[in-house]
């Protein structure tokens, strides 16, 4: 990569090839206002310097809003990351990179997000506007892969922000009159006292998406601003095959009648552990799915569907199977109105900077986790619905100024930390997927999969290279395949060991795929060849 800047802005180039053409601009919107610099007088200042074995290029001039604006280029080997600092006393709204005006040579650029939809579906043309917000990848990385047409790199154009600077959840691509910009609301939550340093554009390359995006995410945790976690020592139970009982609570919905929740019971659930036994098969853990709590924000066990937690944890433990706890995620219901967030003075879901709810959550997690009399002596979470957060300029948390992706990690950080004090086995399992969140995640799913397609290890097995990208040597927890069909449903079994731990959703079947003897058959092979693949024990 070759930064080249001058009094009006930077080129990036690779290979001999320009890329972008960047004007210094940075629109900083607040207080309602749109941010222009002066346009009648020229920059203050041009200057280049070395530091550290970087280049450093910085512009200073002022606008509307702002007495002073430097502009900051820090270029690397393969690396550039570009930022404003601003003096003032102002709340932001967004930042506009290049305010719309950075000419382009790319053609289109790859969508990292976790949709139903493979790699190819993911890429779009430059004239195509993008989103990369919060969906099954809570977050995803904030990084758009650039291709050239005729290329042979990629660039890479991604956030990146300093520990408790990630106030946003959107990062935006636009383009307009053959120009490009990339935005980032704020709603107004961040609050500059008097200087403030912007979240950065950083600028990776590689030799094709992934390449860039295993750059952008290497970028933060060789600069410190993201810390990797050592998985070095996991526990064996982790890796080995997962049981979850969504899927036959969904079958039992179908066949029986009712809502899949309804079948969330002790009784159901014992009875899918003798199934388990029958088939001679043997996972590592069973997952409690929607809805064992009474009430999802109080997350405790409901007294009617669960007599006794305890003992069906004590009776799988035994059976060489740990017991993790489906967790809906900020669902307000059984809190009380101090414990939540506010969007317009009503209580909007849980809030992780409410010293009442996080005191409440110690206790429960607690209860669910130890194995002292009179708790439940449960072994972790699958946390759910992570994106279902609240979000916007009208919500209001405890801690001011505290949103997006920033109070996400406060869950998360939470709920970790609160499970790690009473268990230190304990599994987080969750779907987030960016550098920030790395050392918090013990194994990220794959989510959701839309059972009328027929391509489930191909848009699964997107997700999983996105996933190995941002968080290398992760454990992926494959979740639920293809059972729309049984020859979907028998690749799936042969291929999700490639893509991750085996994750079997469904012991009876799904609509008019009826799981048989030889299906068990197989499923206990594969698991098996996957055991015997990784030299761990199948039991």
């Amino acid at each position: 990569m070759i930064v080249r800047a001058n009094e009006q802005g930077f080129s990036i180039e690779i290979g001999g090839e320009e890329y972008l053409n960047c004007p210094a601009a940075i629109a900083v919107d607040a207080d309602g206002r749109i941010d222009a610099d002066e346009r009648f007088l020229p920059m203050r200042a041009f200057d280049m310097r070395r530091e550290d074995g970087k280049a450093i290029y910085t512009w200073r001039t002022q606008s509307d809003l702002w007495a002073m604006k430097t502009y900051t280029l820090e270029a690397g080997e393969n690396w550039a990351r570009f930022f404003v600092r601003v003096e003032g006393e102002h709340s932001v709204d967004a930042l506009r990179f290049f305010d719309g005006g950075a000419r382009y040579e790319t053609a289109g650029y790859l969508l990292p997000v976790a949709g139903h939809a493979d790699e190819a579906r993911c890429l779009r043309m430059m004239t195509e506007p993008g989103v990369i917000e919060l969906g099954y990848f809570t977050p995803p990385c904030y990084c758009y892969p650039l291709f050239l047409d005729g290329g042979d790199r990629w660039l890479g154009v991604g956030l990146a922000a300093r520990a408790g600077q990630y106030n946003f959840h959107q990062f935006m691509i636009k383009t307009a009159n053959n120009r490009c910009g990339f935005e980032i609301p704020l709603y107004g939550k961040t609050r500059v006292p008097g200087e403030w340093e912007s979240q950065s554009l950083l600028f990776t390359e590689g030799k094709d998406a992934f390449d860039v995006l295993r750059a952008y995410a290497a970028w933060h945790y060789e600069s410190g601003w993201c810390v990797k976690k050592d998985r070095s020592n996991e526990p064996d139970w982790w890796k080995r095959p997962i049981y979850c009982g969504w899927g036959e609570q969904c079958d039992m919905a179908h066949r029986l009648g009712g809502k899949p929740f309804d079948y969330a019971t002790q009784r159901d659930y014992e009875a899918m552990s003798r199934r388990l036994d029958a088939l001679d098969l043997h996972p590592g853990c069973l997952i409690i799915d929607d809805k064992w709590q009474g009430q999802y924000g109080e997350a405790l066990p409901d007294p009617e569907k669960w007599p006794d937690l305890r003992a069906f944890a004590d009776a799988e433990h035994k059976k060489g199977r740990r017991v993790v706890l489906w967790f809906r995620s900020w669902y307000p219901e059984g809190l009380r109105a101090e414990e939540c967030a506010e969007y317009l003075c009503t209580a909007c879901g849980a809030d992780p900077t409410s010293e009442k709810y996080r005191a409440r959550m110690k206790e429960t997690i607690r209860r669910l986790l130890s194995d002292e009399a009179g708790c439940y002596n449960c072994d972790g979470f699958k946390i759910d619905f992570a994106n279902c957060m609240p979000l916007g300029k009208y919500v209001q948390t405890h801690e001011e100024g505290v949103c997006g992706v920033e109070l996400l990690r406060r869950f998360m950080t939470m709920m970790r930390d609160f499970a790690k004090a009473v268990k230190p086995d304990a599994l987080i399992n969750c779907s987030c997927a960016h550098p920030y969140f790395d050392e918090l995640v013990d194994q990220a799913r794959l989510h959701d999969y839309d059972g009328q397609q027929r391509s489930a290890l191909q848009v699964l097995g997107y997700r999983a290279k996105l996933y190995a990208a941002a968080l290398p040597d992760v454990i992926i927890d494959t979740d639920a395949g293809g059972i729309g069909t049984r020859r979907e449903f028998e690749r799936w079994v042969k291929g999700c060991a490639a893509l991750g731990v085996p994750d079997l959703y469904y012991l009876s079947g799904s609509g008019d795929v009826r799981l048989t003897d030889a299906d068990a058959d197989l499923i206990r092979a594969c698991w098996a060849d996957y055991e015997k693949a990784r030299g761990g024990t199948a039991r």
